[in-house]
């Protein structure tokens, strides 16, 4: 009997299940297959807000969950009856998005009895580019995919609008954690600074967007945002706060706004793409660095996994194509915040049958 996961994501401002069928047979124990893939975005609700508001998160999640999961089943082609296991999000994440997803998640498993797994986010984003080739929501779902084996030992690094975690991967059941973010996570910084700059929520991808157009007409880096830290002895963490404030004090130079709230829309659109230029630089070569850091202290290394909603810019991912070990990113349509990553990391917490796989990461103190 195969196994089937029921994956439900809640810890932001996406609601999102997801089912996947874990062959256990030994002629088929290294395929998956993504039977249902549903994410319910709430950025219309948190736009005029410029950024999620915990409150309005909560309640979106608990008005929609249960339609979104009943139209994953029908997707999917199943009944409730015939899922093996239910997995859920239990942090980190807003308190009472989180909190819709497990009690529905709990209820489910309960009403059914079947067992329930909990799952730590941030690890999860992870475990796309750790099991999968490739996915696409057009061509893969329902496929049978392989699961692949990335060469270890690797430098792991999430990267997303809350978390900015690398990590050192002996292999797939033992991480040790490197660094962390100090203030600002990178995606929160490419919000704040959209809307610094007066542009839509949610901002990453008008920066890039803006940033895009900047490179493509020939704009040089005019400003220089400062990407390495102070701390000479600070080689593995993170911290975006010094750059957001660059960015503000620019734009105050610029509007002639010398104290109080400040916004950018008003600004000559050539000015706000070469702010969005140079501020994406600087992040980017932020994490590159700490990156290159790690690959230099740990020569062993074998691959770099790359994984988080911040994956999803073009210029990270070539900007990564410069190291010599193997760069791994998760697909992109895995990136942002899904429940398809959280089954995946079921998959690799529980050592179902049939994967040759250990048991939960052991995590190894700094």
């Amino acid at each position: 009997m195969n196994e089937i996961i029921l994956a439900v994501e809640s810890s932001c401002d996406e609601t999102a299940i997801s089912i996947v069928e874990v062959y256990k047979d030994k002629l088929k124990s290294n395929f998956v297959r993504i039977l249902a893939h549903e994410v319910e975005s709430q950025h219309a609700s948190h736009a005029p807000f410029g950024g999620v508001v915990p409150e309005i998160a909560a309640r979106d999640h608990l008005a929609k969950i249960y339609d979104i999961a009943s139209t994953a089943l029908k997707k999917a082609g199943l009944k409730p009856e015939q899922l093996t296991k239910i997995a859920v999000t239990m942090g980190p994440g807003l308190i009472g998005a989180l909190m819709v997803g497990v009690l529905f998640a709990r209820g489910l498993a309960t009403a059914l009895n079947i067992p329930l797994v909990a799952v730590n986010h941030v690890d999860a984003h992870l475990a796309p580019a750790l099991l999968l080739h490739d996915f696409s929501l057009k061509s893969d779902l329902s496929k049978s995919l392989h699961l692949r084996s990335p060469t270890f030992p690797a430098i792991a690094l999430t990267v997303s609008g809350g978390h900015c975690h690398l990590s050192y991967l002996s292999d797939i059941n033992t991480k040790k954690i490197l660094g962390t973010t100090l203030d600002d996570a990178c995606g929160e910084a490419f919000d704040k600074v959209a809307k610094l700059l007066g542009l839509e929520y949610p901002g990453g991808p008008e920066i890039e967007k803006l940033a895009f157009v900047a490179e493509q007409n020939g704009f040089q880096d005019k400003y220089q945002f400062p990407y390495k830290l102070s701390d000479k002895e600070n080689i593995y963490q993170f911290s975006y706060s010094g750059i957001k404030t660059a960015v503000m004090e620019i734009i105050r130079k610029e509007t002639g706004i010398k104290k109080g709230k400040i916004t950018g829309k008003d600004l000559p659109l050539e000015t706000k793409q070469q702010i969005a230029y140079s501020f994406q630089i600087a992040a980017l070569k932020q994490l590159h660095d700490r990156v290159l850091n790690a690959v230099k202290n740990f020569p062993e290394i074998k691959s770099i996994l790359i994984a988080g909603g911040v994956a999803q810019n073009k210029k990270f991912r070539e900007l990564f194509m410069s190291f010599q070990q193997e760069v791994i990113f998760a697909s992109p349509a895995l990136c942002s915040d899904n429940a398809t990553m959280i089954a995946l990391q079921t998959i690799i917490e529980t050592n179902l049958d049939g994967f040759n796989m250990q048991p939960f990461p052991k995590y190894i103190a700094k």
